[in-house]
């Protein structure tokens, strides 16, 4: 009886055998790719076109374990392989909250944010009215119209619900005004009736606030577009993903510095020191607007976003206003000379294919 023997004249296992070791790091697939896929074809059997399901998935974890471990004994790059984790985990959650927040509803434009002040005012005259960008929260807007001290709350509260938005009840504000008394040369209080009440339409939420003495007054109109269910969880998401990247990407040029040349793995591994420093702060302010996003949900005003923090502002007390943003970019530069200046020398020569690592 003959043996039977793998068809050479058929690849489509090799072809399945090469795209599972995609899963492995490039160094290793070019040590000892050849010999894995020669040690693989030669324990196939006979007329084998697929690989098995357990041995895909051996090959598989096994890719993934190497692509996240780092080089042996080399505590600094564990220390800068976490570091980089956690700051690519606050980009993560920064690329998760944007994307959330294109679900948003779109706010509305300037023609009509005057007609809904004219609505609240019941005004003809024109409003002051305003873009509101924040390092923490998402863009806002507001409009001030001034009025007599007529002003009806339950009468504005009324066109907005017959215009179709969802009205609250009213509630009283605090507050009061001073006037100066030139014959008394002292200044005296005034009474005020001050409210306010909240409308809500198509993922749009208005707060109106009314400041009114006995014959003058202004209406407050403030906007902003209401979170929705998928936010939070794409910030999640997000940052988990960014943690594994972040990892993956440290192992990888770990190992890239580890074979370039001693000038070029000094120069590489200073490069990456300070791209750390520089991604510090902005991991930082990410990290607090995630902090944030997550205690101050669902509370009445503009949503707490993780990537504000690259809106220009006064974030932190001390630097410019777009120190966030330019560090970031900076920190990313850096990481990229790092990695083109430590391009791997001459490899070591193989052992022996390691399948079963």
């Amino acid at each position: 009886m003959t043996a039977a023997t793998w068809s050479t004249d058929d690849h489509s296992l090799e072809r399945h055998y090469r795209k599972l070791l995609l899963a492995y790091p490039g160094r290793h697939r070019q040590r000892y790719g050849t010999e894995m896929i020669t040690t693989l074809l030669e324990m196939a059997a006979p007329g084998q076109r697929r690989p098995r399901p357990g041995e895909a998935l051996h090959l598989l974890a096994s890719g993934v374990r190497h692509r996240l471990r780092l080089p042996a004994r080399r505590p600094l790059a564990v220390i800068a392989a976490v570091l980089l984790a956690l700051t690519m985990g606050a980009f993560g959650g920064a690329a998760g909250s944007w994307a959330g927040s294109q679900t948003f509803a779109d706010l509305p434009d300037d023609a009509t944010i005057a007609s809904l002040a004219q609505r609240a005012s019941g005004a003809a005259s024109d409003s002051s009215q305003l873009r509101v960008a924040s390092p923490w929260l998402e863009e806002s807007i507001s409009a001030i119209t001034e009025v007599d001290g007529a002003w009806d709350v339950e009468k504005a509260r009324q066109r907005l619900a017959a215009d179709g938005w969802s009205v609250s009840d009213i509630t009283p504000l605090g507050g009061k005004a001073v006037a100066f008394n030139s014959d008394t040369k002292s200044f005296a209080d005034l009474p005020m009736r001050n409210s306010t009440f909240s409308a809500k339409s198509n993922g749009l939420a208005l707060q109106v606030r009314g400041y009114l003495t006995a014959d003058h007054g202004s209406v407050h109109l403030d906007g902003w577009a209401q979170s929705r269910p998928l936010f939070l969880p794409l910030i999640v998401t997000g940052i988990l993903i960014g943690l594994a990247v972040g990892w993956l990407f440290a192992a990888a040029l770990a190992y890239r510095i580890v074979e370039a040349s001693a000038e070029r793995r000094r120069a590489a591994a200073g490069l990456c020191a300070v791209a750390l420093v520089a991604l510090a702060l902005p991991a930082v302010a990410l990290y607090g607007n995630v902090l944030r996003a997550f205690r101050d949900h669902g509370d009445v005003g503009p949503v707490f976003t993780v990537h504000s923090a690259f809106t220009p502002g006064p974030y932190y007390p001390l630097g410019p206003a777009w120190q966030i943003l330019a560090l970031a970019i900076a920190g990313a530069v850096l990481l990229g000379a790092a990695t083109r200046l430590a391009r791997p020398g001459t490899q070591p020569e193989t052992q022996g294919a390691a399948i079963a690592s």
